[in-house]
């Protein structure tokens, strides 16, 4: 949700002459001074720009009355100039008003993103992760870096919240956390960037100088309508390096994945600099010699840098594309080997990802974000490696988004797991009990048994119990879909939660009782 950003000295004409197209009937512009630019009329105050665009479950034009009720000074939206006519303030008309939003944003802080290295990291599955790994590359050199990712924004060794379920900000939130990242003297930021956000325009006027691909698997169907939409969305991040603000002695580069199949896709958009990762096929930064451990992952990198030898303490094989991808990014920013080394070695743990949890109990937990049938298989692949003994998982899946995928990762658990417990994962104003069968239905279409290869509990903090209770010596409970998130949403209401401290609280419980 936007908030307005107090800033006073801009009028309408300035700001709009960063907006790239628009149409108003409205005369006299330069006059009218602008003091914040909102997209929620309930925090429209006298001054402010009110920017209205059809939302994903309200039109926001239909509260335009309130936003100049309530001291709009101009609105700017979508529909003809000729609709509002009678508006006792101007009205322009533009083509998309998030794009516009995006622009006035930039604009609003004075295009912050021009005056840093920007790098960008998309994909389903792992961008907090590498993004990470990126931040921690760049900053062996002694660069101050400042990060936005889903566990929230970093400035220097400040970090900010930036919300529950949200990955990329708004582009007012995103535009002020980069202008403060310039004023704090960081010389790179590091961006997570989701569908999402590249759909909906949060990062549009954020000047790129280097795109990165995790992979591209099924997921977020609910707004993307199909794989090739979802898979266009990604690929924004890469069509803006054509188009993005030069910086001077910055090329714009590209990063691939030559292992997944949206380099077949995304391998067509230009940029100065084009380098693959991989470990199955020939890549200009591979994996080899790969040797997994429980105390982490050690493999050689063959690179333009020549071979040198990284170890990791993130554990599982997607964590390798994951380093190899900062490993790229770095080669690209002209990091020396020993720096390369050190900022992926730095790296100890992700929040929620693969995360383990020690009371000190004779079995590993761990909690993952793992909530795609991709993830979702990657994670109880690395768990296979940890143990002799069984892998139990605990997940769901989310109401009110991707529908496709829950009989999916209902079929990976069956697959890939000794035991799984379904469960609630954010169901929304859905009925929990009906997501939790559809998983069902995927396990069993795989020749899983209810009672036997799986149990259905729709508490989540009983489900993690549960399973903690089944754990014998040397087995892998793993806690799934959830990672870092502060809340779980019933209804339309988010109530506090922390997967970290009900799968604590479960391993207590169980070591009193024993």
């Amino acid at each position: 949700m936007s908030t307005p950003h107090q800033f006073v000295g801009f009028s309408l004409a300035d700001l709009l002459a960063a907006v790239p197209a628009y149409h108003t009937m409205a005369e006299f512009l330069g006059e009218i001074r602008v003091t914040a630019i909102t997209s929620d009329s309930r925090r429209v105050k006298p001054g402010a720009l009110f920017v209205a665009y059809p939302g994903v479950w309200v039109d926001g034009h239909r509260y335009i009355p309130d936003a100049v009720a309530r001291g709009a000074v101009a609105v700017l939206g979508e529909r003809p100039p000729e609709e509002y006519a009678d508006l006792p303030v101007p009205y322009v008309q533009v083509p998309d008003g998030r794009e516009a939003l995006a622009w006035l944003a930039a604009a609003w802080y004075g295009h912050p993103s021009r005056e840093l290295r920007v790098v960008g990291v998309t994909g389903t599955d792992g961008k907090t992760t590498t993004t990470a790994l990126i931040a921690a590359v760049l900053e062996a050199t002694g660069a101050p870096v400042g990060v936005i990712s889903t566990i929230g924004a970093r400035i220097g060794n400040e970090w900010l919240e930036t919300g529950a379920h949200v990955t990329t900000p708004d582009a007012l939130d995103t535009q002020h956390y980069l202008r403060r990242m310039a004023d704090a003297g960081m010389r790179y930021a590091v961006l997570e960037t989701t569908s999402h956000g590249l759909a909906q325009h949060r990062v549009t006027s954020v000047a790129f100088d280097v795109a990165v691909v995790t992979n591209i698997t099924h997921e977020h169907l609910d707004l993307h309508g199909s794989v090739e939409n979802y898979r266009k969305a990604k690929a924004k991040l890469f069509d803006s390096l054509a188009s993005a603000y030069r910086k001077p002695e910055t090329p714009k580069v590209s990063i691939l994945n030559r292992d997944d199949s949206s380099y077949d896709y995304l391998h067509r958009y230009p940029a100065d600099v084009v380098l693959t990762y991989g470990v199955e096929h020939q890549a200009d930064v591979r994996g080899t010699n790969v040797e997994y451990t429980n105390q982490g992952t050690r493999f050689t990198v063959e690179s333009p840098l020549g071979r040198f030898e990284v170890f990791t303490h993130l554990l599982g094989a997607f964590n390798v594309h994951n380093v190899l991808a900062a490993v790229a990014v770095g080669v690209s920013q002209g990091v020396s080997v020993e720096h390369i080394q050190e900022g992926i070695a730095r790296v100890k743990r992700v929040t929620g990802r693969m995360e383990p949890i020690d009371e000190g109990q004779d079995f590993l937990a761990i909690v993952d974000f793992a909530h795609t049938p991709a993830s979702l298989e990657q994670a109880l692949k690395a768990a296979r490696t940890m143990t002799k003994g069984r892998v139990i998982v605990v997940f769901g899946s989310a109401g009110l988004r991707d529908v496709a995928k829950r009989s999916m990762m209902g079929r990976v658990a069956a697959r890939l797991a000794d035991l799984a417990v379904f469960t609630a994962e954010d169901p929304r104003t859905e009925d929990v009990n009906e997501i939790i069968a559809e998983i069902a239905r995927g396990a069993q279409a795989a020749g899983a048994v209810e009672g036997q290869d799986y149990v259905c509990i729709p508490d989540r903090a009983e489900a993690i119990e549960w399973a903690v209770l089944q754990a014998q010596p040397g087995d892998v409970v793993m806690a799934c879909g959830k990672g870092h998130e502060p809340t779980m949403c019933y209804g339309e209401e988010e109530f506090p939660w922390s997967e970290h401290e009900v799968m604590r609280a479960a391993i207590r419980k169980r070591m009193q009782r024993a």
